[in-house]
């Protein structure tokens, strides 16, 4: 296999030695699968002196809130919690039982003024760094969030933690994107209807939260670190063990996520969901050849192009496992391929092993489902776009390509086509082919162009 995919590989799945020793303790029932959880470790509270130092105690079934923030930011969250309980059990499975038969609960901490909590000595010994939240066994401290609806994120992130580490703590855990990432995807939320391991529809509502721009805004920004989380590897092997900045946990929660909800990756990755510790994990992913990993690399490229706020996973997503044939094989001849407006990015089912220069034209017109203020209306387009309104800075209905390396090496850049252009290929690389338009809104297009391809040495 490549050497690329090989490191991929590597990255997500560890050692087969280590593959053996995980199947064989599982298999045992040894002391990967935990018979109870880990004790109790928190301390008792004395709530007359908590108030006398301005903190509050707000208690449910499975959160004790202590805070110093006002009452209507953080009376309905233990409630919250309680709800949340459920979500955890059904896609991390349940935990073991504790010692004495009592329910899962923990203790969080949400501070407006953290010298309270100090005096109130709450808080770790030593210089203890909390950059939002941070968790210890059965406990988390928060600073409070100027949102409500990212005071609630960070809050239901940091109970993924003290979730996911009572039964073995933080000997052996799973890599850092793993649980940053599930955490993250757990979290993000809406509370009408209550659900959660959403993905946001609008930004109204989920203010402070920002994981998709994150992702769209670097590797697209010319200024910026382009390469930063392009790659997959990048992803799977950051070069810090912890997360410095926003951009990693947009990955982590972008990675799990595209792992949860593609159709074509959720089984092969169903068992990374109940995992606590790395042999878990590794066991969990043993499974995954370099191939898929490959695979899921071009697609998570093609993704960092296609998120947004109402992304339409049954219509959006690119496909793993397309059909592509060698573009030398067939280049004597032009060739006919179609580009439907219902879908986000579509594989042209070429593949060039060596650059190439080819030449794209296209005819047709698709129809466009738009919602606006004065309610929803179809706008026909041709291939070169109409400017009645834009997607992602180019026109609607605008035909577009994306060139991907099977070996990616930086940013894939998204093309303006229209009705007819010249494209260098790089060698190694599929084209991929798309109508513009908001990935939200795809349902209810219809029509699309024919796409003529032909070397651009056949004049």
């Amino acid at each position: 296999m490549k050497s690329d995919a090989r490191k991929v590989n590597a990255g997500l799945r560890g050692g087969l030695l280590c593959f053996a020793v995980s199947a064989i303790l599982l298999l045992s029932g040894g002391p990967l699968l935990a018979q109870v959880r880990l004790p109790d470790d928190r301390p008792a509270l004395d709530v007359a002196a908590l108030e006398a130092a301005g903190l509050r105690v707000y208690r449910s079934r499975h959160l004790v809130l202590v805070s110093d923030a006002p009452i209507e930011q953080c009376q309905d969250l233990p409630g919250l919690v309680d709800r949340f309980y459920p979500a955890l059990q059904q896609t991390l499975g349940p935990l073991a039982p504790a010692v004495g038969g009592a329910e899962f609960q923990v203790t969080g901490y949400l501070m407006d003024a953290r010298e309270r909590f100090q005096q109130a000595g709450v808080l770790p010994d030593g210089d203890f760094v909390i950059r939002h939240g941070r968790h210890l066994g059965y406990q988390f401290w928060m600073n409070n969030q100027p949102s409500d609806y990212y005071r609630r994120h960070l809050l239901l992130h940091e109970v993924v933690h003290c979730y996911l580490m009572c039964e073995h703590g933080m000997r052996d855990i799973p890599p850092l994107w793993y649980t940053e990432g599930v955490a993250e995807m757990l979290a993000t939320h809406r509370l009408q209807p209550l659900q959660f391991g959403i993905l946001p529809e609008q930004l109204n509502g989920f203010e402070g939260w920002g994981r998709i721009a994150e992702l769209r805004r670097r590797p697209l920004d010319p200024a910026g670190d382009v390469s930063e989380g392009v790659l997959l590897d990048d992803v799977l092997n950051p070069a810090s063990r912890i997360f410095l900045s926003d951009l990693r946990y947009a990955q982590a929660w972008g990675l799990v996520w595209l792992l949860r909800n593609h159709p074509e990756l959720q089984r092969p990755f169903a068992g990374l969901f109940r995992v606590r510790t790395r042999a878990q994990f590794d066991t969990a992913t043993a499974g995954i050849s370099a191939e898929q990993l490959q695979r899921l690399g071009i697609v998570w490229q093609l993704m960092l192009d296609a998120w947004e706020e109402g992304f339409d996973p049954e219509r959006s997503f690119p496909l793993l496992n397309p059909e592509w044939q060698l573009w030398s094989e067939v280049s004597a001849r032009p060739q006919q391929l179609q580009v439907q407006a219902e879908r986000g990015w579509q594989p042209s089912g070429y593949w060039f092993g060596a650059e190439t220069r080819i030449r794209l034209s296209a005819a047709g017109r698709s129809v466009l489902q738009a919602a606006g203020a004065d309610g929803a209306r179809a706008w026909e387009s041709e291939p070169a776009g109409i400017t009645i309104d834009y997607a992602q800075g180019r026109p609607l209905g605008e035909l577009q390509a994306v060139l991907v390396k099977r070996e990616p090496d930086g940013v894939p850049q998204r093309l303006s086509v229209g009705a007819g252009s010249e494209l260098q290929v790089p060698a190694g690389s599929e084209l991929w082919l798309r109508i513009n338009d908001f990935e939200g809104q795809r349902r209810g297009n219809s029509g699309g162009y024919q796409v003529q391809l032909q070397s651009a040495a056949d004049r």
